[in-house]
């Protein structure tokens, strides 16, 4: 057999090898790796029911993860949390929802929480409550959006100005009106004194404004020293 043949012939069933190889490899890895997130957010969903702060919240919008455990649906529930003592705000939290729970998941219905009060952004279901009636839904929806929007127009008039740069922007399929729409945002806030920090809000925008709205862009927003959490959205730079 000729030597040039023969060593092309095993470098060539090596390549083979290896490419069979990182084939299963990589879908694994992948696997593993969602696996390592979904019992990771388990875990800290767990560890805030046990420790957080508990608060009433009202479910105002829901998403179907995809993922299923058991016949249970995995969702993404943004909720409006009403603390005992600090302002409302809002949050996501995913659960897994058992099959005779399916019924309790409804926009309006209300949720017992817990969560992070150094973080607000973390937020666990600890239980779920009865579903509004369909007529009530709108209402507890409305009366806990009123209850938020109350909080930014305080803060307009009475908190510290700053620039902020957008970092994400989320519809949050609630149309206001015929003309525009919910949307979550977070922002990196450069304050006039004071270090950047991180903080979020809600706000309506109109269709027609939502470049200037967008991702990167530059805003002014109002906040209270005490509480960065959350600030309210001022207007475009």
């Amino acid at each position: 057999m000729d030597l040039t043949n023969f060593l092309g012939s095993g470098l060539f069933s090596i390549f083979i090898t290896v490419c069979v190889c990182a084939s299963t490899i990589i879908p694994l890895g992948a696997a593993g790796f969602f696996l390592f997130r979904m019992f990771k957010n388990m875990n800290q969903n767990s560890g805030l029911v046990k420790t957080g702060v508990p608060a009433s919240a009202v479910i105002i919008g829901i998403q179907d993860t995809g993922v299923t455990m058991n016949d249970s649906p995995q969702v993404r529930l943004t909720l409006q949390v009403t603390p005992a003592d600090r302002p409302p705000f809002q949050a996501m939290a995913t659960t897994f929802v058992g099959r005779l729970q399916i019924g309790m998941i409804t926009p309006g219905a209300s949720v017992t929480v817990r969560y992070d009060p150094n973080d607000i952004s973390k937020v666990a279901i600890e239980s779920l409550g009865a579903p509004s009636a369909n007529s009530g839904n709108i209402a507890a929806i409305q009366a806990a959006m009123q209850q938020q929007d109350q909080y930014y127009e305080q803060l307009r008039k009475t908190g510290e100005e700053a620039r902020a740069k957008i970092l994400t922007v989320s519809d949050m399929n609630i149309r206001v009106g015929d003309s525009g729409s919910m949307f979550r945002l977070t922002f990196d806030v450069t304050p006039q004194i004071g270090s950047p920090f991180k903080a979020e809000t809600q706000a309506a925008i109109a269709d027609t404004s939502r470049e200037k709205y967008s991702v990167g862009r530059m805003v002014y927003v109002r906040y209270d020293p005490n509480n960065k959490a959350q600030v309210a959205l001022d207007r475009a730079a």
